[in-house]
């Protein structure tokens, strides 16, 4: 069990993060100030700093834990099927609906500072794509035990290219490109699974 110290830090960081996730739905990047993340949260800017970072730092943690969740909802979906194939047709479905919906997405790509905080999706996006394959490989290798793990891998890397480049320029229904995706995908798992 965490320490109540432990669980002090870990409620502080929600707040803040919270406070961050609020800031950058309504003002953008550039709307984004420490000064305010700790007037809402009534710690001091020092603190924000201290347990944040920097503004590419929280831009990076809000990014981060809204992921995380986005992932839950994305593995539920590919949990709902045994068919490898049909688990990716639901997965890159429920990934560009929840995208197209999000606050914090429409945020990165919209608001003010938006080439800033859309690198995160980009050019900076590091971060996010090792989170999502490291949260994705393991569900999907556990959901689809025939298809060897390099090819789930494989198979996991471009549908997330994939879903990053329709929610940074959409080009049609969510359903048309995840069966467009299953599709392509589709012969290659089978084969995979065959080995």
């Amino acid at each position: 069990m965490a320490s109540f110290t432990e669980r002090t830090r870990r409620r502080l960081r929600d707040e803040l993060l919270d406070a961050a996730y609020d800031a950058l739905v309504a003002g953008g990047y550039e709307g984004l100030r420490m000064a305010d993340i700790a007037r809402r949260t009534g710690v001091s800017r020092q603190t924000v700093y201290n347990e944040l970072g920097d503004k590419w730092d929280v831009l990076q943690a809000v990014a981060a834990r809204e992921t995380e969740r986005f992932l839950v909802l994305v593995n539920a979906a590919i949990a709902e099927h045994d068919d490898a194939i049909a688990g990716l047709r639901a997965a890159v479905d429920r990934a560009l609906t929840l995208a197209a919906d999000n606050p914090l997405i429409k945020a990165a790509l919209t608001a003010p500072g938006s080439d800033q905080a859309s690198q995160l999706l980009t050019t900076r996006g590091e971060q996010i794509l090792a989170l999502c394959h490291q949260r994705l490989d393991a569900h999907v290798r556990t959901s689809w035990p025939a298809v060897p793990a390099d090819d789930v891998r494989l198979a996991v890397d471009i549908a997330l290219r994939i879903v990053l480049s329709h929610i940074l320029n959409p080009a049609g229904a969510p359903a048309t490109v995840a069966d467009e995706v299953a599709r392509v995908l589709g012969p290659f798992l089978t084969a995979a699974s065959e080995r």
